[in-house]
């Protein structure tokens, strides 16, 4: 069985909606866990939503 690579959790800025890869905060037998940024490289903002979530995400 071929290895399939984990893509990371992606997050959206709801300023400028710029997508973030999270940060790997633990790994633990091939499962990572990560964390949405603090700030957005693009506009500063600080609010982040789940890339899965954003086509739900109230304005």
């Amino acid at each position: 069985m071929a290895h399939a690579p984990e893509q990371p959790r992606t997050y959206v800025c709801t300023d400028c909606q710029v997508v973030h890869a999270g940060t790997v905060t633990s790994h633990d037998a091939g499962n990572y866990t990560y964390e949405e940024p603090t700030t957005c490289g693009a506009c500063e903002g600080s609010e982040f939503v789940k890339i899965g979530d954003w086509p739900h995400h109230d304005r």
